[in-house]
């Protein structure tokens, strides 16, 4: 892989002597890192690591391959250059390069620097901008994540690491870690994982702060253009309503700061994609700029679903995704956990809290259903998570379509099973007092995670198990849905695609074989009324309907058969189409459910 920045004009580093902090630590072993950017022009990092007590026989240095939370092979050490290493007394010592990831040193010193440059990683196929680094002089705007600046020394990941930023003149800086009291633009971290998990800003953008219990939050934004104090206020709010929500719902708030990071990109042919990604004290956004008026209602969901993640797979997870290997990508069966049940609850306790309109909870879990229902899966959700890093984009889609299914489905199971008494809910809470890593938990593994939820919940649920997520059974809808007060709709499948004209709804395309076509309807029609089952006739234009949700508004009034009045030149016919081929078309809130059915579906979706 190429340095794309590899030709550019490169400004000679300075190495010089440094003196060392006194080290806190029982060994003196620390690490302190400085970060700056001397010509922002250049779009290169200049890094320096002073190392304490870090003295093997011989010292091998590594920078990562991968991004906990990305899943994708980026190898970082392909945009490092320059790489060198002296000790105390500017003496340079002799480095070895093995391969783009790992550097030898010989004969360490107990007191030494490492110093090398860091090319802007914008860019890469596969790999999205959140996880890599940028620089970009012409808007003020630097962001990198740790893993695309820090490498760490074989055997010391443990051990204590400062870092030093040094923005451009006039610069902001936000980072989400600890700061040393005295030292200005300097942060803690007490090990690697710590401190290769807080991104760092650089630039012109906007800030805002917020409290939560007490615990102080900052949001940062970069947009292609100011955004108002009262667009930024309601985004803020938005941001501060979903912190409430989860700390209430876990009790607790498992830090001392946290930091928000919003980027809004103008939308463009070039773009690898927009996303955002989790860290433990932060969280970062790259999202399309869509103006002010929807930014919030936008922002929401992607910001339910990243807050969420500050527990799983932050705090409690599979023994694959923490304390991190940066040399081999994680092999785990369990992202439909870590990510499909994180994107259920991101969208279910907004509708639970009333917090977004139920239309959108319907709407878009009826769209991940409908590639679902009545089929049997391509695949176990088992093999996509283990393969993720390897698949293709659509693939990964899939995850976020199909796993917050399971989440709604797997719940619904606990509930039934229990009478409403235990519900996923009680797991996730289980699985953060027991196995969390900030209350003295340990990790589990990929099969424990279905025992785990059965016991702290009373459920069998090793069938369900082997079905629908290692198993590839269609999953069970029109069972499920009706004890829990939903049902599904169907809608008929006419096989012709409609758009307005000013006489009604023209007839653009007819699907060879269907039901439209036999029953005599051709491309270029024009429909200016329609009857069902032999009822009134309704002009088109009297519908305030939008053609493509005229099979939705079909399937709501019922019948069998759907006569059509078409213009077909100078003549006009009437056209009728049995109503015999149905598809899903989504599932609503049964307004006719009672007893335990509703009760199940207002403790479980709160309406």
């Amino acid at each position: 892989m190429s340095i794309q920045s590899g030709n550019r004009l490169v400004p000679t580093l300075l190495l010089s002597l440094f003196v060392f902090t006194t080290s806190s630590n029982l060994w003196g072993q620390q690490i302190h890192y400085d970060v700056s950017i001397p010509d922002p022009i250049s779009e290169i990092f200049s890094v320096t690591a002073d190392l304490q007590g870090v003295t093997p026989d011989t010292l091998t240095f590594y920078f990562p391959v991968w991004a906990p939370g990305a899943y994708d092979v980026v190898n970082y050490g392909h945009f490092v250059s320059a790489f060198a290493a002296q000790d105390k007394q500017g003496k340079a010592l002799q480095v070895i390069q093995v391969d783009s990831s790992t550097y030898r040193i010989a004969k360490p010193s107990k007191e030494m620097r490492i110093s090398y440059r860091v090319h802007d990683i914008e860019q890469l196929e596969q790999s999205p901008w959140f996880g890599l680094s940028d620089i970009e002089d012409s808007t003020r705007v630097v962001f990198a994540t740790g893993t695309a600046l820090f490498g760490y020394p074989d055997g010391f990941k443990d051990i204590p690491y400062t870092v030093t930023y040094t923005p451009p003149q006039e610069w902001n800086l936000a980072v989400a870690l600890d700061p040393v009291k005295g030292k200005a633009n300097t942060f803690s971290a007490d090990s690697y994982d710590e401190l290769a998990d807080a991104p760092v800003q650089m630039g012109g953008f906007q800030q805002w702060e917020f409290s939560v219990n007490g615990i102080p939050h900052t949001v940062t934004v970069t947009a292609p253009a100011i955004v108002s104090e009262e667009a930024g206020e309601k985004l803020v709010e938005t941001t501060k309503e979903v912190v409430q929500l989860y700390s209430q719902f876990f009790g607790e708030m498992p830090y001392d700061r946290y930091l928000f990071q919003y980027y809004f990109k103008t939308p463009s042919a070039d773009d690898v994609g927009y996303g955002a990604l989790e860290h433990a004290n932060s969280s970062t956004y790259q999202m399309p700029w869509i103006g002010e008026e929807y930014l919030s209602q936008m922002m929401q969901p992607v910001i339910s679903h990243e807050y969420w993640h500050l527990w799983s797979p932050k705090r409690f997870h599979v023994d694959a995704l923490g304390p991190f290997d940066y040399q081999h990508l994680p092999e785990t069966e369990s992202l439909w956990f870590h990510e499909g049940l994180t994107e259920y609850y991101a969208r279910l306790l907004l509708l639970r809290n009333k917090l977004r309109d139920p239309s959108d909870f319907f709407n878009t879990f009826s769209g991940h259903v409908v590639s679902l229902y009545g089929i049997r899966q391509d695949e176990p959700i088992t093999t996509l998570s283990r393969e993720l890093p390897h698949r293709p984009l659509e693939d990964i889609i899939s995850l976020y379509t199909k796993g917050p299914v399971l989440g709604l489905m797997l719940d619904a199971e606990i509930r039934l099973q229990t009478d409403n008494r235990k519900s996923l809910d009680d797991a996730m809470i289980y699985f953060n007092k027991e196995y969390g890593d900030h209350t003295g938990g340990k990790n589990f593994d990929d099969h424990d995670i279905i025992p785990i939820i059965e016991k702290a919940t009373g459920a069998k649920l090793q069938e369900f198990y082997q079905n629908y997520i290692s198993g590839t059974e269609p999953l069970p809808f029109d069972e499920i849905f009706p004890k829990i007060g939903l049902k599904v709709v169907l809608v008929p499948e006419l096989g012709i695609r409609l758009t307005r004209s000013m006489e009604g709804w023209k007839v653009r395309n007819v699907t060879k074989e269907g039901s439209a076509e036999r029953g005599g309807l051709l491309k270029n029609d024009v429909i200016t009324a329609v009857q069902v089952d032999g009822g009134e006739w309704q002009l088109i234009n009297d519908l305030e309907l939008q053609p493509m949700r005229f099979s939705i508004w079909l399937s709501q009034i019922g019948g069998d058969k759907v006569t059509f009045r078409v213009t077909r030149g100078e003549s006009v016919e009437e056209l009728q189409v049995e109503l015999d081929n149905r598809r899903f078309g989504g599932f609503l809130p049964n307004r006719e459910a009672s007893g335990k059915a509703l009760e199940l579906r207002q403790s479980m979706l709160g309406l």
